[in-house]
């Protein structure tokens, strides 16, 4: 059986591999910092034995080595799970495969953050979403792929009083994920140039999911 530090090598190849979190032992985390705790141990001893012996320098070496290996796999995964967490608060699936115990229930909490700023924060999301059909202001045009920014989609007359939501337009930059326009859900692809709401487009931008683009309309004649 491979030894701990070669197994947090393999770990580690494996997290790096795929975009989802790779599969690890029910108990990594309490397997690891009890490893990481037995290393420290062993290397403080050899260096208060003989502090310029070969063997305390080497003991020392692998702790180091293993603690940034398996802090790697934990920034790693961290950083999946809130890609994750942010994309199930637009929409997205609630599932995680390969998910520990400790990391499920870091991803429920931050999810509930993130529901809970949206409800907040910003109200009009949540209402615009549970209008009943005869009060719904009139839906929007359908997102469209194009290869370069589209032409404002003609628009509907709101209703008396009320301002039109605006639009804001943005280039995606990376694959497999999915947010809801209208009653919509788009898949959103690298390269696509899409018009969103002016909130769902920050939120994209702010977590680094697409790019603001600037749409020149043409000077009339």
């Amino acid at each position: 059986m491979p030894d701990q530090f070669t197994l947090l090598l393999e770990w580690r190849r494996n997290e790096a591999a795929g975009r989802g979190l790779a599969k690890l032992p029910l108990d990594y985390y309490e397997g690891t910092s009890a490893y990481l705790a037995e290393l420290k141990r062993s290397y403080e001893a050899d260096l208060r034995e003989n502090p310029s012996g070969r063997k305390g320098e080497i003991s020392r070496q692998t702790y180091q080595r293993a603690s940034q290996v398996a802090r790697d796999i934990l920034e790693g995964r961290v950083q999946k799970i809130l890609s994750l967490a942010f994309q199930a608060s637009i929409g997205g699936a609630r599932e995680l495969p390969n998910a520990l115990a400790e990391e499920r229930a870091m991803f429920d909490g931050l999810l509930g953050i993130l529901l809970g700023f949206r409800r907040s924060s910003a109200p009009y999301l949540e209402t615009a979403a549970g209008v009943p059909p005869s009060a719904a202001p009139p839906a929007e045009r359908p997102v469209e792929r194009a290869a370069s920014p589209p032409p404002p989609p003609p628009r509907a007359p709101a209703p008396k009083g009320a301002a039109p939501a605006p639009l804001a337009y943005v280039r995606v930059l990376t694959d497999g994920h999915t947010v809801e326009v209208g009653p919509d859900s788009v898949e959103l692809r690298a390269d696509d140039l899409i018009a969103l709401p002016a909130a769902t487009a920050k939120l994209l931008v702010d977590t680094k999911v697409a790019e603001p683009i600037t749409v020149v309309r043409p000077t009339p004649k």
